[in-house]
């Protein structure tokens, strides 16, 4: 049974006291260091691709995860494909793909609460 869409806005409200203050640092911190790496002569960049895994979302919170994700700076939501799970993601600091999936999930649990657990069948 799909949740009404009013259900799904609520519960995306009721982590946004606990997440804003997180993405206004989050954002400040990588647009320094974007900015400080732009204007060296050798930046540090090391872009790559990592896919995560958004099992457990609806569709509402899966879009979203792609905004957030594409509204820091540093990364980019590449692919989302409606029968999928899984979320292709671009990083421009790529130097460990654990690290950098480890920093997304923390972002989207703070955003969007964690994940259902799917039922066994």
């Amino acid at each position: 049974m799909k949740p009404a869409p009013w259900k799904t806005l609520l519960l995306v409200a009721a982590h946004l006291p606990r997440f804003l203050p997180y993405y206004v640092r989050e954002m400040t911190l990588s647009n320094l260091r974007i900015a400080r790496d732009a204007f060296r002569p050798r930046p540090r960049f090391k872009p790559g691709f990592v896919t995560i895994s958004l099992a457990g979302y609806g569709p509402f919170q899966r879009w979203a995860a792609a905004c957030l994700i594409s509204m820091t700076p540093g990364t980019l939501s590449v692919d989302l494909p409606d029968a999928s799970n899984a979320l292709r993601v671009h990083a421009l600091y790529l130097t460990d793909a654990e690290a950098v999936k480890t920093d997304l999930y923390r972002l989207l649990k703070k955003a969007l609460g964690e994940p259902k657990k799917e039922e066994a069948v």
